[in-house]
């Protein structure tokens, strides 16, 4: 016996998993504001289609838009992100396992460069006068 059985020893057929495929995302700043959010917020994968959602507590996530969803898979098809170990998660009145999605150092280091490129004048010196 191949496949999974339920409670009563009946076959179970798999969920099916995502047919179309994922579009590249080009957009640099949906790139940058994913890679920003899996550092300070923290995303996880659920189901068998993996499906992307946000932490909003400790056990509690919510499900994220498919533009960001999409952003995600390709980070980590990229290997710009990376999948970790398996958490208990409440995602409405539904309770279940997660997977962590977890953000490389080399990929923090990355988007810490790119967000000091995107605004080189220091607010500090903005503020005395000092304006180069």
């Amino acid at each position: 016996m191949d496949g999974e059985t339920d409670l009563f020893g009946n076959p179970v057929a798999p969920l099916p998993k995502r047919e179309e495929s994922r579009p590249p995302i080009n957009d640099m700043d949906l790139i940058e504001k994913v890679l920003r959010s899996a550092s300070r917020i923290g995303f996880v994968l659920v189901g068998i289609r993996e499906d992307v959602y946000k932490r909003l507590s400790n056990d509690e996530v919510e499900k994220v838009p498919d533009h960001v969803d999409v952003a995600v898979h390709q980070l980590i098809e990229a290997r710009w992100l990376e999948i970790g170990s398996t958490h208990h998660v409440r995602y409405g009145r539904y309770q279940g396992s997660a997977r962590s999605v977890l953000v490389p150092r080399r990929s923090k280091q990355a988007s810490y460069r790119w967000e000091a490129l995107a605004n080189p004048w220091n607010t500090v010196e903005t503020e005395r006068g000092r304006v180069a």
